[in-house]
């Protein structure tokens, strides 16, 4: 396990989130930009204040949606990398 799948994920202060049907949408207030997710990158973004940190959430991706640990992960890194990418998600300290 690397070292950034324990490091703490914290979502931009700036974003604001909303459910509307099967979709999220997140809205960077600051920089005025809007993102669309998916039911499963929308349930990713849900879980990351309980979860906190990708190894969690990669298993509670796993036990939720029936599926081995290998494939989580190759859901949830390249999405977490993403959201941390774009701004909508930091580490912590």
């Amino acid at each position: 396990m690397s070292q950034t799948q324990t490091r703490l994920l914290i979502r931009n202060e700036h974003v604001e989130s909303e459910m509307i049907g099967n979709e999220w949408i997140l809205l960077n207030m600051k920089e005025h930009v809007a993102t669309k997710l998916n039911e499963l990158g929308g349930y990713i973004w849900s879980i990351i204040p309980e979860y906190g940190h990708m190894e969690g959430i990669i298993e509670k991706i796993a036990e939720e949606y029936d599926i081995d640990r290998h494939t989580a992960e190759q859901d949830v890194k390249p999405f977490i990398e993403e959201l941390l990418g774009s701004g909508l998600l930091t580490y912590a300290g």
